[in-house]
């Protein structure tokens, strides 16, 4: 057989077509075409259940074609129908790493991720269901079917929530996809490898029955309508779902023109054959004779056989409608039968009713409506003539004709189906490959709060897969080939998150400074808490702790440090007392701090290493009488006594407290009840508080003069007076 002509096979439940074409100018040439019609249920419901029955018409029809044209044909183009066709709708989302631009490899591992769930979504639910059948009838135990995943198509991309036609160059963080995957059971297309295997062809291309129907029957300009496409064969109706150019779903319906022909052999007893071509001459007859089992001639009304299928017609309707709105949501805008079944009377009508179609948007097309397609194909009727025709039509306009190839994944030989040039990715989803190792995920992370700041540490990003093809790297949309060698490494997750308490606390703030107090040495460092409890540096972060953490900055802070004392302790404290039955509030501190020098230590100084300091308790207050009578505003006055400079309160103070007189330099305590008075300086009050007695013999010969002038002892004294006293002997 020459490149240029292509032989195609549409392998139906009660007839085998064969179709050789060639392109022209306008469209395509009908060469040559031969039909087949199955003499034994060799087929059923559009699955072969006898290889060799089925491949021996195949070979056949293939004999006859070689001998009309007197070429040798090699390759077929086939395709795969059944009942067990299963389409998944699947959503998934894929978080980058961080937001940057989209790449081609991004986008492959959203979408065969999103396509490895779906997979194991319809296994999942296989082997539920095979369960459930093993615990019914434990004699008739069977196993899960095996699945072909053979293409899919993408409904909806987000990208950071919105809506976006496509991503590949867009720029983001979280990609999602909504994509419908189709698969095939392994078992239909083994079977037709089987048959194709027997009479010495080779697969030139595979598809599914309603992708190549669709192909030529929807024209370039309805692509974008929302349109169904129904093919009724003999034992199933194929469904395709047509949306913005590309098909968005598939299904298959086990009722078909079978169900029909077996109600008219069971209720007139015909045998099949003669039911079936009972049905074919609805279209054309209004009397029918035919002859029954028992040999009996008898003659039929059109209307009496209408009748008859009425109830399985409206199964059909019912069931295919059904099916439509499962898989589009909602009635399409318009719905087209194709196969030998949708020429049976009564079917639009039926069908608009189930579906709330208006009947002019329900089309029935047949070979008449192909204008780029010359030449016939003879022995059957038209409408069963497009899915040939569309398989042949496809094959020429696919680039890619190695659909279904053998290549080897991790030394594991695998068979290969896809309806496009296979790669790399429709490999490793073939073998079972767990797609999350491509790119595993990175570890997990580490947060806590610090001083009431969130802190995160992140775990490594891990390691992505490595991919070998014929032992050199390369990626997941390689295409690849029949014998090809994939080695697929799966890519190493992310250590999580170890962090110590001094990753996460801010250089600057871990300080040390050593300092002495009475004489012994400590350690004065940054303080951390995790959750509450003293930790060293070097302990583990836990996650979601809660870290506090003191950076000690002054004398205050290292004493609270090392005495372990709370910070008010080193504050001023309140002393409370009464003043001449009033009461009254004083503070003080509790510590005496010094240097070792014996000066005066600020708590607010800065620390610094090598600082030496003496601290002691207070027994007392340092509050005496005397700093209370100052606060009460009693003045010193200074004045000179007989040439001595001295100074002496302005008022001279009788003080009780608690009933007891005191001196001046009495130190207050808490609770305290004072009581004081006062009277005007004189020079007697001078004398009486500087200590200077005078006995009753020296008043006799005692002179006191004040600023030169002879005076006595109730006189007043002011500021800077000169006092002078002289004893006359």
């Amino acid at each position: 057989m020459t490149e240029e002509i292509t032989f195609a096979l549409d392998i139906g439940t009660r007839t085998i077509v064969g179709v050789l074409i060639r392109k022209t100018e306008n469209g395509y040439q009908i060469i040559d075409s031969a039909v087949r019609e199955h003499q034994t249920r060799a087929m059923l419901d559009g699955q072969i259940h006898n290889v060799a029955k089925v491949a021996e018409a195949v070979a056949e029809l293939k004999n006859e074609l070689e001998a009309k044209t007197e070429l040798k044909l090699k390759k077929v183009a086939i395709a795969a129908a059944g009942r067990a066709l299963k389409t998944v709708t699947q959503t998934n989302s894929l978080e980058l790493d961080k937001s940057r631009y989209i790449e081609e490899e991004d986008l492959k591992n959203l979408e065969l991720t999103t396509i490895k769930q779906a997979q194991d979504k319809i296994h999942k639910s296989e082997k539920n269901t095979v369960r459930m059948k093993n615990n019914n009838n434990q004699k008739q135990a069977k196993e899960a079917v095996d699945y072909h995943f053979v293409g899919y198509t993408v409904r909806n991309y987000q990208l950071d929530g919105m809506n976006l036609g496509h991503l590949l160059g867009q720029r983001g963080k979280i990609m999602e996809v909504e994509l419908v995957a189709t698969f095939l059971p392994r078992i239909v297309i083994d079977s037709l490898l089987a048959v194709i295997n027997r009479v010495d062809l080779e697969v030139e291309h595979l598809t599914l029955e309603p992708i190549a129907a669709s192909h030529i029957v929807i024209p370039e300009s309805m692509s974008n309508f929302n349109l169904a496409l129904v093919d009724i064969g003999a034992g199933t109706s194929d469904i395709a779902i047509t949306k913005k150019g590309s098909i968005s779903g598939y299904a298959m319906v086990p009722i078909a023109g079978d169900e029909i022909t077996e109600i008219i052999s069971n209720k007139f007893l015909v045998d099949y054959n003669n039911a079936e071509k009972l049905k074919c001459n609805l279209l054309n007859k209004e009397k029918l004779e035919l002859k029954t089992i028992l040999g009996d001639q008898i003659e039929l009304e059109k209307e009496e056989v209408l009748a008859a299928i009425e109830t399985e017609l409206d199964r059909l309707s019912t069931a295919i409608a059904e099916s439509i709105l499962e898989i589009n949501s909602q009635p399409p805008q318009a719905v087209i039968f194709i196969g030998g079944g949708s020429l049976t009377p009564g079917l639009k009508e039926k069908f608009a009713s189930k579906i709330d179609i208006i009947e002019n948007r329900i089309g029935i097309r047949k070979r008449e409506d192909l204008e780029n397609i010359e030449g016939e194909i003879t022995g059957v009727n038209t409408t069963q003539t497009l899915t040939p025709l569309g398989i042949a039509v496809l094959t020429r306009e696919t680039d890619n004709k190695a659909v279904f190839i053998e290549v080897e994944v991790n030394k594991e030989q695998i068979t290969l189906l896809t309806l496009t040039q296979p790669t790399i990715a429709d490999a490793l989803l073939a073998a079972n490959i767990e797609l999350k190792q491509l790119n595993p995920r990175p570890g997990m992370g580490i947060t806590a709060t610090v001083n009431g700041n969130l802190k995160t540490v992140k775990g490594e990003l891990g390691s992505p897969a490595k991919i070998l093809l014929n032992q050199e790297e390369s990626k997941l949309q390689a295409a690849v080939n029949n014998g090809d060698q994939i080695s697929f490494k799966p890519g190493l997750a992310g250590k999580d998150a170890e962090a110590k308490i001094k990753d996460l606390i801010p250089e600057s703030d871990l300080v040390d400074y050593t300092i002495y107090l009475n004489e012994t040495k400590n350690v004065i460092e940054t303080q951390v808490f995790q959750n509450d409890k003293l930790v060293t540096l070097d302990t583990e972060l836990i996650d979601g702790a809660e870290i506090k953490y003191t950076v000690p900055q002054t004398i205050k802070d290292a004493l609270v440090q090392i005495m372990e004392v709370p910070a008010a302790d080193f504050g001023k404290q309140k002393i409370e007392y009464s003043f001449n039955g009033q009461p009254e509030t004083i503070t003080d501190s509790k510590y005496f701090i010094t240097t070792d020098a014996g000066k005066i230590v600020e708590l607010d100084q800065f620390l610094k290493t090598g600082l030496k300091l003496l601290i002691k308790n207070k027994a007392k207050s340092d509050f005496t009488i005397k700093d209370l009578l100052k606060k009460k505003g009693n003045q010193e006055i200074h004045f000179y006594f007989n040439g001595s400079r001295l100074s002496v309160p302005d008022q001279i103070w009788s003080v009780e407290v608690n009933g007891e007189k005191v001196e001046l330099d009495y130190q207050i305590e808490a609770g305290d009840q004072i009581r004081a008075f006062s009277r005007t300086l004189t020079i007697a009050g001078v004398f009486e508080y500087i200590n200077y007695n005078i006995s009753e013999k020296m008043k006799n010969k005692m002179e006191i003069l004040l600023n030169g002038k002879v005076v006595d002892l109730k006189t007043k004294i002011k500021a800077e007076d000169k006092l002078k006293v002289k004893l006359n002997i």
